[in-house]
């Protein structure tokens, strides 16, 4: 394979199919690599030399665009990088040239609205973003400029719910969520503001339930929480209040068995 600076620069190597127009297959890996001359930007290939090749100088010259979090979407990939102009923002590619495309400026100006965690949810693709004024809130798209938008601001002002454990189950995405008065805690959403919601204040309070290890199992949602008596403990949801419930206390009493 050709040599581009593998051994200091090379990060985020995804090997992905992607259908390409009157229905052929188009394989190709995309990754973030320097070839020393263009610092780190957005490369792809399908393991022969030939085809190894620079897909868009983003960030011209030597300064960095800095390709990160590569999603697979529809015909192309969504991922995050940063033109030197508008921070680190929200791109797409169809793997050529010109169809590398900056989707939107999330956090209009130079400051970077830093997409993570694109986590599907029926045909949309949620993530999460800082526009500037709201924080780390949860965020949708489509794949189009007009159809990516803030799902709903959870935590109001600035401060920012800040979503994370993005787990798909079904059509309905999983996530954990402070909105500002029950601390870190276990929401649901099916991609719309209206059928975004808490799923249960499994600890009282706001101090959150500590949420971690999200896992879709036929269906389910598994995960580890803590409801304040027992520690850190293997929890389960249906996405309803009365069917999220602690599995077993495995480690009896306040400790954890996670």
């Amino acid at each position: 394979m050709r040599f581009i600076n593998w051994g200091k620069w090379l990060f985020g190597l995804i090997l992905i199919v992607l259908p390409a127009g009157g229905g052929e297959v188009f394989a190709a890996g995309f990754f973030q690599a320097s070839d020393g001359t263009n610092g780190r930007e957005l490369w792809h290939s399908d393991g022969s030399a030939a085809s190894t090749s620079l897909v868009r100088d983003i960030n011209p010259g030597p300064e960095e665009a800095k390709p990160y979090h590569f999603y697979q979407f529809k015909k192309g990939l969504l991922f995050a990088a940063n033109d030197g102009y508008r921070g680190f923002e929200l791109w797409r590619t169809d793997g050529t040239e010109q169809g590398t495309l900056l989707l939107v400026d999330i956090n209009v100006g130079s400051a970077s609205s830093f997409p993570l965690f694109f986590t599907p949810c029926g045909n949309l693709v949620c993530f999460s973003a800082d526009d500037g004024m709201s924080g780390k809130e949860l965020w949708v798209t489509d794949g189009a400029e007009e159809g990516t938008r803030l799902l709903l601001d959870i935590f109001p002002g600035s401060e920012g719910s800040r979503p994370n454990n993005l787990t798909a189950v079904g059509r309905s995405m999983f996530f954990g969520a402070d909105d500002g008065v029950n601390g870190h805690e276990l929401w649901v959403t099916d991609g719309t503001a209206e059928g975004t919601r808490p799923v249960k204040d499994i600890r009282p309070g706001n101090e959150g339930s500590f949420l971690s290890r999200f896992v879709e199992v036929d269906g389910l949602l598994f995960f580890g929480a803590s409801d304040g008596d027992h520690g850190q403990e293997l929890w389960v949801s249906d996405g309803t209040e009365e069917g999220t419930q602690m599995v077993r206390d495995i480690n009896a009493g306040p400790s954890s068995s996670l």
